[in-house]
């Protein structure tokens, strides 16, 4: 706003620069003088110009328009009735104003609501009080004497004289009833008269003398004598926060000496050394003292400030004792500088040692709930190490009222499974979007992490916050079941181990282990009772209601083909549909009849819950190839609750698995068909026949080697690996890890993960081959068939001319090679095509052994190697 103008402000510009800056007027008035001016020179020099009035009345005319348009007629009527009022009110900043409000409005012909203007009419201003109303209210009491006119010329003071030194003054007391005749008589008066006594007054006067006068500089001319007593009373004083002649407080709770001051027979360096001490321990309790009186919205915060508060208290009473030693006449022991000085070292030691967390605090706000914790557990351990049993003592019990306040919230948290609205210092938070009921136990809540990715917990609480996140998730996991149970809105009757003997107990021998591990110890205990009680609740729940383990059996039959017969069973009647080359083969309502037909004998499988979807292919391949059978979607409804276990995420790898072994199923189906016709035994088809026999056992090889590597050695290995893991879960966390741990496995094992992607193409590839070899064997079958058939029958026509027959011979086979030729020589490639690609996964499969071993595929390599070399 200040550039529209042609002249600035300067007092707005000298007002912008102090609250920037932050400097006093009165202490650096140069530096703002300067600022001022650089600050002025560029405004004038600034280019930016100010709104045009036309282009501002323009919109309004036009969003007016709009109004009327929308037929909203009585909105445009309003617009215009204010657009005039601010037009009379004299102001330079009228198109600002007005281009403020137009860019702040959103979509006004539809979301301004008329009825609001209602809310910013004033309300009438009530009627004046009158005094017919006050006295209706309270009559007035004539009989009562405040009523009545009062004489002032009795107590004229015209003749009043100033008392001076000396002056005697007569006091006549007149009762409100006197007799005339019982006055007293004047001779008697004097003995009425008290005189005043300066001397002691100018005695204490005297004795002051060195105190700085109001309205002075502060600085004495020459150094003043004290004495002891004078000079330890204004000390205790200071250190109890009370206003003093000697020290002068800043607003930074800085204080120093007005002046300077001698004592008789003491040194000034020896008393200046002694001032300075006590002006240490005088600003350290300064700043317990403020931080004390502080408005925290923390409770352990609050805790702590009260804890201190009791501390200070103490303090200030020892403080009082020594004043009272001081001035007690009874008293005999000398009281001086140097005793004072030891004993409140001595006392002010544990609080002052406070002061250090204090300041760490303040500088560290991204963590500030905790950070004081975190530094008395650190300084109990080094107090304790150091042998500081004063220090130790002190800061164990600051340490465990703070505590007891801090896991309040972690009760709840752990016992109800709640948490209090807009906690931020509970290092477990709930997720802002309410996520799908199938993501409720990983996503609803999390564990809170400041922005550079800490644990927003003390460290003395990492180990455990996992477990104590488990607690109350399980316990508002089961209320999302519907399981709420009474004991689940009470507290029971443990409590967090925050007394000093509950951790370090009775025995003193106990003493001889460090306090970390003790206190580790017993927080570990206590965690473990509530972690081990609410897991267990929930595992049970999860078992026996929503049937976790039969669903488990359920994917392993339906996926893994844990029946392999049942498996063989679906897939003949998935391969029968697509021999018999029907375009709809792949009819999603009749393949999950098959499934659920396959299926129905199981008891641990809800055929209802088995569905198949169909999707087109995303490459275009055939009917007849191996990756066709990748558009079958074949998916098994869970309960939400076992989704929160088994994730979505995991139904891929369930998928890619089925498929695969599917593939190896239908090559395997391929292989095992036998001939149409018996192969031919003469001598120009024998070499073709040996081609067909020699690849069809390479292949059969392969696809055997991986049928029995998926099943056998990978699937029922790691279903029974992972049924044990599942066994000895705690918690509903460690189940899902194991279940994730599983998948992985699967996927890596099935040669399905993203690094053996390569490997995985390559040994689809091979599958596509059989598919590609068995077509080319039932060409070449019916094709030697055919010549064998023309051959006899030529034979058959023509017995008696031998010779004709070799010279007719000529031409048959030589039109049976024109039509084979192709096939023959895409057969002839096989073998090497079937060579590459076995070599490419045997070199796929060994570079990935070498970065992350899994076991089984070295016995991969070594069944392929083999069937190689054979």
């Amino acid at each position: 706003m200040l550039m529209s103008y042609q002249r600035p402000s300067i007092p707005l510009v000298e007002s912008l620069i102090t609250s920037i800056t932050g400097l006093s007027q009165s202490k650096n008035n140069t530096v703002i003088k300067y600022l001022e001016k650089e600050s002025l020179s560029k405004l004038r020099d600034s280019k930016a110009s100010r709104i045009s009035q036309f282009t501002v009345s323009d919109r309004i005319a036009g969003l007016e328009e709009k109004f009327r348009l929308l037929n909203n007629g009585e909105l445009a009527d309003l617009l215009h009735e204010r657009v005039e009022k601010l037009a009379m009110w004299d102001t330079m900043l009228q198109p600002e104003i007005l281009t403020l409000l137009l860019d702040l409005s959103e979509s006004p012909a539809t979301r301004t609501r008329i009825e609001d203007l209602e809310l910013l009419k004033q309300p009438p201003p009530s009627p004046p009080l009158t005094w017919s109303q006050v006295l209706a209210d309270d009559p007035i009491d004539s009989s009562d004497n405040i009523w009545k006119t009062i004489d002032y010329a009795e107590e004229s003071s015209e003749g009043d004289e100033a008392l001076t030194p000396g002056h005697t003054v007569k006091i006549q007391v007149k009762p409100a009833s006197v007799n005339p005749h019982s006055l007293v008589p004047a001779e008697f008066s004097k003995d009425l008269i008290i005189p005043i006594d300066y001397t002691l007054t100018q005695e204490v006067t005297g004795a002051h003398s060195w105190k700085v006068k109001s309205g002075s500089t502060g600085i004495h001319t020459e150094a003043p004598f004290l004495t002891e007593t004078q000079l330890i009373r204004e000390i205790l004083f200071m250190l109890m926060q009370l206003p003093t002649n000697i020290f002068q407080k800043s607003d930074h709770s800085q204080f120093r000496v007005m002046g300077t001051y001698r004592i008789q027979g003491v040194s000034t360096e020896a008393l200046d050394d002694i001032i300075a001490s006590f002006i240490f321990l005088g600003q350290e309790l300064a700043n317990v003292h403020e931080w004390v009186c502080r408005a925290e919205m923390v409770h352990m915060l609050q805790t702590l400030q009260v804890a201190l508060r009791h501390k200070l208290q103490s303090i200030a009473a020892l403080l009082t004792g020594i004043e009272t030693r001081l001035l007690h006449p009874d008293y005999h022991v000398p009281v001086t500088l140097l005793s004072v000085l030891f004993e409140v070292q001595v006392a002010t030691r544990p609080i002052l040692s406070i002061n250090n967390f204090i300041s760490m605090q303040q500088t560290t706000q991204t963590r500030m709930p905790f950070a004081l914790l975190e530094s008395i557990y650190d300084g109990i351990c080094l107090a304790e190490s150091i042998g500081d049993e004063d220090l130790y003592k002190f800061l164990e019990g600051l340490f465990f009222q703070c505590l007891k306040t801090y896991l309040k919230p972690v009760l709840d948290w752990i016992e109800l499974g709640r948490l209090e609205v807009d906690d931020e210092v509970f290092f477990v938070m709930e997720n802002k979007e309410t996520p799908s009921r199938e993501f409720l136990w990983s996503k609803q809540y999390v564990l809170r992490c400041d922005p550079d990715g800490f644990l927003h917990a003390p460290h003395f609480l990492h180990l455990k916050v996992q477990k104590i996140l488990t607690c109350g998730k399980s316990v508002s996991f089961m209320r999302s079941l519907g399981l709420e149970t009474p004991e689940m809105n009470q507290r029971s009757s443990s409590t967090v181990p925050t007394d000093f003997k509950s951790v370090c107990g009775l025995d003193r021998a106990d003493m001889l282990q460090p306090f970390s591990e003790r206190f580790g110890e017993v927080l570990n205990d206590w965690v473990d009772s509530k972690h081990r009680f609410s897991s267990l609740n929930l595992r049970d729940v999860m078992a026996s209601r929503y049937g976790l383990w039969r669903v488990l059996d359920a994917l392993e039959y339906i996926y893994l083909s844990r029946n392999g017969a049942i498996t063989s069973h679906v897939a003949s009647g998935i391969f029968s549909r697509i021999d018999k080359g029907r375009p709809a083969w792949n009819d999603q309502f009749i393949i999950t009849e098959l499934l659920r037909e396959a299926y129905g004998a199981m008891s641990c499988v809800s055929t209802s819950q088995v569905f198949v979807r169909s999707k087109k292919d995303m490459e275009g391949t055939k009917q007849r190839t191996m990756g066709s059978l990748g558009c079958l979607v074949v998916g098994y409804k869970l309960p939400w609750a076992i989704a929160n276990v088994i994730t979505p995420s995991s139904e891929d790898v369930y998928q890619r698995v089925f498929i695969l072994l599917l593939q190896v199923l239908r090559a395997k189906e391929i292989l095992s068909r036998k001939a149409t016709s018996s192969l031919s035994t003469r001598h120009d088809d024998r070499q073709i026949t040996v081609i067909i026999l020699s690849l069809r056992h390479r292949l059969l090889w392969f696809v055997n080697t991986l049928h029995f590597y998926l099943t056998t050695t990978v699937l029922s290995q790691a279903c029974s690996e992972f049924r044990t893991k599942m066994e000895e879960s705690d918690d509903l966390d460690e189940m899902i890890a194991a279940h994730d741990a599983h998948i992985n496995s699967l996927e890596n094992q099935c040669l399905l993960s993203k690094k053996l992607a390569s490997t995985h193409q390559a040994v689809v590839s091979t599958l596509d081959l059989v598919v590609l070899f068995s077509d080319l064997r039932i060409f070449l079958e019916q094709e030697l068939a055919t010549r064998a058939a023309s051959t006899r029958e030529y034979h058959h026509e023509n017995a008696e001319a031998s010779s004709d027959i070799e010279d007719d011979d000529t031409p048959t086979k030589r039109h049976g090679t024109i039509n084979d030729g192709q096939q023959i020589a895409k057969l002839r490639k096989l073998p090497l095509t079937l060579s590459r690609l076995i070599g490419f996964i045997l070199i796929g499969l060994r570079e990935a052994n070498r970065s992350g071993a899994e076991p089984c595929w070295g016995i991969l390599i070594e069944e392929l190697s083999i069937g190689e070399v054979k």
